[in-house]
């Protein structure tokens, strides 16, 4: 019987066959020991009955992942493999596809906690929790950090972004202990990220370029005097991370945090 089930819908090859590749290569698992029956290598047997062994191995496999997408949401085959996981009270991990946000759970799924395949840090705790629930020790980090990025580079790409940094590499413009922000890559940055999502376009390159910079412009001017230094330090990073290449859509986070933290202040006076 496997070790590790992935449930998903078949429009989630891409992400599936990447999840995959990335718990072989932290777990050190064989092939084997892992179903997931939309990726060569880890189908079904040949002449099985697919329904039968399906239902024996969503309930009998020692982990179960699920990768939740809008497909996998209306998939019924995804449906049932999720109900019947859960209702054997047995480990389930349910794992975001990138756009996917917790909110988009329903039902049962939202008394559990899901990981996104957003953050290197969560797709971390993946594979940590997989291992801890296996008895088996992780790889060191670098084993698998190719791996990590790959995930982290195509939920990117899905959502029109430019390759995050890699992990352990603070973007430009991230602030430091005494908030003293680097832009120093910041041109060189910017000149990527309208390449990358303009490449024949160059009308709609200059346009990018130039939001880019008028948002560069904004963070420049560093913290809005009515934000604690400790809350803007947070807020920075947070937003550098999440958005290391898109200045514009960093300075968007930056002034959604701003005004939720000012909303929560003035609730409290």
């Amino acid at each position: 019987m496997v070790d590790v089930f992935i449930s998903h819908s078949s429009q989630d090859t891409q992400l599936a066959r990447q999840v995959v590749d990335l718990l072989r290569s932290s777990l050190n698992l064989r092939a084997e020991q892992i179903r997931c029956t939309s990726v060569d290598g880890y189908r079904l047997p040949a002449g099985a009955n697919t329904d039968e062994q399906l239902r024996e191995e969503v309930l009998a496999s020692r982990t179960f992942i699920s990768i939740l997408s809008p497909s996998s949401l209306s998939s019924v085959y995804v449906l049932f493999e999720l109900g019947a996981r859960w209702g054997a009270k047995k480990p389930l991990f349910p794992l975001l596809a990138p756009g996917m946000g917790s909110q988009s759970l329903r039902g049962p799924l939202t008394g559990l906690n899901a990981l996104t395949c957003e953050t290197a840090g969560q797709l971390h705790q993946l594979v940590s929790d997989v291992g801890e629930t296996l008895g088996i020790h992780t790889e060191p980090p670098a084993v698998y950090q190719s791996d990590i990025e790959a995930i982290l580079y195509s939920g990117y790409s899905e959502a029109n972004q430019d390759a995050p940094s890699p992990v352990g590499q603070l973007p430009s413009g991230v602030g430091t202990a005494n908030l003293e922000d680097d832009y120093s890559e910041a041109e060189h940055a910017i000149r990527r990220h309208c390449e990358r999502q303009w490449p024949n376009d160059y009308q709609m390159r200059s346009y990018c370029t130039k939001q880019q910079r008028e948002a560069l412009d904004i963070l420049k001017q560093g913290r809005p005097q009515d934000i604690p230094e400790e809350v803007f330090a947070g807020i920075r990073n947070k937003c550098a991370l999440e958005w290391p290449n898109d200045y514009a859509m960093r300075r968007y986070c930056e002034q959604q945090q701003f005004d939720s933290y000012r909303e929560l202040e003035r609730e409290s006076e």
